[in-house]
């Protein structure tokens, strides 16, 4: 069996690029060659890279000193430095981050200039991002458990508390917007606990640096469609958790086009299904939490991050809730299973639905046409406080089988083989002796 270990990521970005009126290509500027291992910055030594971007790289690093562990440090590319944008950017992060002081949000130490380029020092988050673990999830381990999935939710719901919530050093709320609230940017620990990381292109309305006028920051499948027309607010932040819920739940992306044009159209036109559609076990209540989350208008929406993980509390509170400890073995369990498309039936079943596609007649309609959604009711309007999941707009739950996960799941137990071995021993024994009829007959 293929071992797969989770591995510390830090997601990097340059600015958007796209041919879409909406989203103005910019120039990418060209990577300096790779910082090779154990060069001395600044007070640290600088050892293997975590990840790189068109604005920064992020290497571990240890203090010449010895003082303190390892950290994340991401360093501006030193070419940039002479940009005023970029510079204010990112000392905009640096600062930003250093305000935010929760055990569910990456921690900034440090800010500082060495040989002519910045940086700043960070929490060093060791363990695989969601979106790794939902990957393994979606080809190897099987559905993530329901108390699993509130415990991160729950998590991140307080770190987004916190965060929208923050004011600067003279008290003054700073209205923070995450804006880029996604798989990729939540790591979950190798103690068990989720960090919510990259507060590189947050938007704080105390802030000089403004971003430009038809520019989006974030990925598009997880941006709220108030902001591809040009709105914003922390209510977007939630939007955003509510997608990556429901593809927590359903083991599917929500909003996924071939174009990103084709993507802004589905964030703002495709009819949403409650996860229970998808997936027999999530509940009601858990429904309503998500659909509610996921309303297109932000009034009809949680008001706030806190709002939503009481809800979330109340649902855990039913199904059970999991601690840190508990997180981390199944994390570690997931990344032990191997890939199901890797397996000897998985690569025949697939083999087996390949021809059977070859085979279909030219009549057949387009899958998106079959697979066209029923467009659900709008919610009736409420007022100014923040929605509990009892206001939430109501959805009835179609219970269907996942046979593909009942044959995985199957598969993956040593009886199930060797039931079968033995039937296949026997049915060729029959043959053998002419005695196959006999055999059937006392079946």
């Amino acid at each position: 069996m293929r071992e797969s270990r989770p591995v510390a990521r830090v997601k990097l970005r340059a600015r958007a690029t796209s041919s879409h009126p909406a989203l103005p290509a910019t120039r990418s500027p060209k990577a300096p060659p790779p910082i090779p291992k154990g060069e001395r910055f600044g007070p640290y030594y600088v050892h293997e890279s975590l990840g790189e971007g068109g604005m920064a790289s992020v290497h571990r690093a240890t203090r010449i000193d010895g003082a303190g562990g390892p950290v994340a440090l991401k360093r501006l590319w030193s070419h940039l430095t002479a940009d005023r944008d970029f510079v204010e950017s990112f000392v905009q992060e640096a600062r930003l981050a250093r305000l935010l002081h929760h055990e569910n949000i990456a921690q900034a130490y440090e800010l500082g200039k060495a040989n002519g380029s910045y940086y700043i020092a960070m929490e060093l988050v060791s363990g695989p991002t969601l979106e790794a673990v939902m990957r393994q999830s979606r080809t190897a381990a099987g559905a993530i458990p329901l108390p699993i999935i509130l415990g991160i939710l729950i998590q991140l719901c307080d770190a987004l508390d916190h965060a929208h919530n923050l004011c600067d050093e003279l008290g003054r709320p700073l209205r923070l917007i995450h804006r880029d609230v996604s798989p990729a940017n939540i790591i979950i620990s190798n103690s068990g606990v989720v960090k919510l990381i990259d507060f590189g292109i947050a938007k704080a309305a105390r802030s000089r640096v403004q971003t430009q006028a038809g520019f989006i920051k974030g990925k598009l499948s997880y941006v709220a469609p108030e902001y591809t027309h040009g709105r914003l607010d922390a209510r977007a932040d939630l939007f955003a958790l509510g997608v990556v819920a429901h593809e927590m739940l359903t083991g599917h992306r929500l909003f996924h086009a071939e174009t990103e044009v084709g993507t802004i159209h589905q964030v703002r036109e495709l009819a949403i299904s409650p996860p229970s559609r998808h997936e027999r076990r999530v509940t009601r209540e858990l429904d309503d939490i998500v659909m509610t989350a996921l309303q297109r208008d932000p009034d009809q929406r949680w008001q706030n991050a806190q709002a939503m993980g009481k809800a979330l509390r109340a649902v855990a509170e039913d199904l059970g809730r999991v601690d840190a400890r508990e997180t981390r073995r199944w994390v570690e369990w997931a990344f032990t299973r191997e890939p199901w498309s890797e397996s000897g039936v998985g690569r025949m079943l697939e083999t087996m639905a390949q021809t059977r596609v070859r085979q279909a007649p030219p009549t057949v309609p387009a899958i998106p046409a079959l697979m066209r959604k029923p467009v659900l009711k709008e919610a009736p309007a409420i007022d100014d406080e923040a929605p509990t999941y009892e206001d939430a707009p109501p959805t009835e739950p179609v219970r269907r089988r996942d046979l593909t996960q009942l044959v995985q799941r199957g598969t993956q137990h040593r009886g199930v083989w060797a039931v079968l071995v033995v039937l296949l021993l026997l049915a060729a024994t029959a043959v053998w002796t002419g005695r196959l009829a006999d055999v059937i007959a006392a079946i």
